[in-house]
């Protein structure tokens, strides 16, 4: 990175509040959101340093020069790390203070109260005897910092959640710095803790950057956690400096607010690059926040993206969801949309916002038939590489949003290229394994007999049923009986294939099954409900040929369940 496009240097907490600085989170940033457990690595970390020559570095902290000369910074990444150190030092501040009530040192102690305040937390306006703050919190948080946290005023009855876990973590700390009796013996080690370690022996690379475009260009360089959080971030302040009214900013924010709502903050990265991929060639997640950028550059667009936005959010959210009221009277889509969650895939979603927002809904239910064949075929069964297919789906994407593509069969004929073969897709179907001591894997597994039995047997069993269990065949604690037929080898080659795999009511496998050689297994399988169980009777013996053979079977079967005919 050229040194124009960013000022980096290694600074202790107290040079970073120091000299008179100060420090605003701005208006797009999250609200206040750590929790105990943070408070606690920060605590147990910070303590580790007393009597100790050790430093202990705190990552990195972004900030975007605002004003040179009145030396104010907007935090890009830091504001939690930042917020929650301010609240350690007003509780040791708070713990002074108590000293001073009970007339232990007064003078003395409301010198060091002073001192502490004014390095770390800001100086007092002559005027008004307000404190005038180093740090400036969002909206939602800075009021409730400025007038109860600072003024250490009660909490108010019914702060919202934010605002309570900036009280709860003043109150953490607090209590924590009373218990330690290295700390809170008198108010000279109070002092001398937040002085000698606080201060000085925790670290932090600060990162000055001019503009936005910068700070995304850190992220992206140092990979840091968080990074894709951060780009959001970095695309709502851009959009919110375009607009310059009081009420576009209040409309903005609650628009960013109902999309994030939609989609999960924690997906909110994601969903914009899927946005991106349904409508221009495949974009990476490094290219995110320029990308975003370059589609809008004055006010109008702002709206314009943002309506957009809240568009393909609910469509992306249901994706995922069979019970989004998108699919409330359609079973049809709610199953299959059902089915495609269990996948584990995120590739196709820029193809099925699409294939939603432009088709008919017949079309659409093809469209999902289509892609559930494909990411199961080429996915959970092959295990091929997805760069190749997440290029299709996106060539897919932006032609039918251009209009190249009006219906299903035209996605088909973009996507044949992926669809793996019945040929190809048999022979690995039957050489597959899947370890069910996984709850996910187990869970897919039960989906694929489930579908194998249904196809086969023409029945309509949900996948999700509560009575009924995996069975291993061949047990996976064997009885020394077995070992006639499978040594350890070939025991640990056939217990996970999906040929030595059925369905069984609950309560059979453990009390009558169990255990026992195939010869006492076969007649409690002739009573089963299902046929791909009932049939395993039809077999004289169980062996790894036996268990080849079946899984031959279920593959020939596979093939007709999982397909796209268009």
């Amino acid at each position: 990175m050229s040194g124009n496009l960013l000022d980096s240097k290694t600074v202790t907490f107290r040079e970073l509040l120091g000299n008179g600085k100060k420090y605003k989170v701005p208006v797009y940033q999250r609200d206040y959101s750590w929790k105990e457990e943070h408070w606690e690595e920060l605590w147990l970390d910070i303590k580790s340093l007393i009597n100790s020559t050790d430093i202990h570095y705190l990552g990195s902290i972004v900030l975007q020069n605002g004003n040179r000369e009145k030396k104010t910074y907007t935090i890009i990444d830091g504001q939690q790390r930042l917020a929650t150190l301010s609240i350690l030092i007003l509780a040791a501040v708070k713990v002074i203070q108590n000293f001073i009530d009970n007339g232990i040192d007064i003078d003395a102690n409301k010198e060091r109260k002073e001192i502490i305040i004014n390095g770390f937390l800001g100086s007092k306006d002559a005027v008004s005897l307000t404190y005038a703050s180093k740090l400036a919190l969002n909206e939602t948080n800075d009021n409730f910092y400025q007038t109860y946290l600072l003024q250490f005023r009660s909490s108010p009855r019914s702060p919202n959640d934010s605002n309570k876990l900036l009280f709860k973590a003043f109150e953490y700390f607090a209590s924590k710095l009373v218990a330690n009796e290295l700390i809170s013996k008198n108010g000279e080690t109070v002092a001398k803790f937040i002085e000698s370690v606080v201060a000085d022996k925790l670290i932090f690379i600060q990162i000055t950057v001019d503009d936005e475009l910068s700070a995304y260009t850190v992220f992206e360089t140092l990979n840091a956690r968080g990074m894709e959080l951060s780009a959001t971030d970095l695309l709502k302040n851009y959009l919110f400096s375009l607009v310059k009214s009081d009420e576009d900013i209040k409309h903005i924010k609650h628009q960013w607010h109902d999309i994030a709502e939609v989609v999960g903050i924690k997906k909110l990265p994601q969903f914009l690059r899927y946005y991106l991929n349904s409508r221009q060639p495949l974009v990476r997640k490094d290219r995110l926040f320029k990308e975003l950028k370059l589609r809008v550059n004055q006010s109008s667009g702002v709206f314009e993206l943002l309506t957009e936005l809240g568009k393909d959010a609910i469509v992306y959210a249901a994706t995922d969801d069979e019970e989004s009221e998108l699919w409330i009277d359609n079973h049809e889509i709610k199953g299959m949309i059902q089915e495609i969650a269990l996948y584990d895939s995120e590739q196709h979603k820029s193809l099925l916002m699409n294939a939603y927002l432009y088709f008919s809904e017949p079309e659409f239910i093809k469209a999902l038939r289509i892609v559930r064949a494909i990411i199961f075929r080429y996915t959970v069964i092959s295990g091929k590489n997805t760069n190749s297919l997440e290029e299709a789906y996106n060539k897919s994407a932006v032609k039918i949003y251009t209009r190249e593509i009006k219906n299903a069969s035209g996605i088909m004929n973009e996507l044949r290229g992926v669809y793996i073969s019945d040929e190809e897709f048999k022979n690995t179907f039957s050489m597959i394994k899947f370890d069910t001591a996984s709850s996910k894997i187990k869970k897919l597994v039960r989906y694929i007999l489930f579908s194998l039995e249904n196809q086969k047997h023409n029945k309509s069993y949900p996948a999700d049923s509560s009575d009924v269990t995996i069975e291993h065949i061949l047990p996976e604690n064997p009885s020394p009986e077995w070992l006639e037929f499978f040594d350890q080898e070939k025991h640990d080659a056939s217990l996970y294939r999906l040929g030595n795999l059925t369905l069984l009511e609950e309560g059979r496998n453990r009390t009558d099954a169990a255990n026992k050689l195939f010869s006492e297994k076969k007649d409690i399988y002739q009573t089963s409900q299902y046929g791909i169980t009932s049939e395993l009777s039809r077999y004289s013996e169980w062996t790894e040929r036996q268990i080849r053979e079946r899984q031959r079977r279920l593959a020939e079967t596979a093939a007709t369940v999982w397909k796209a005919d268009y």
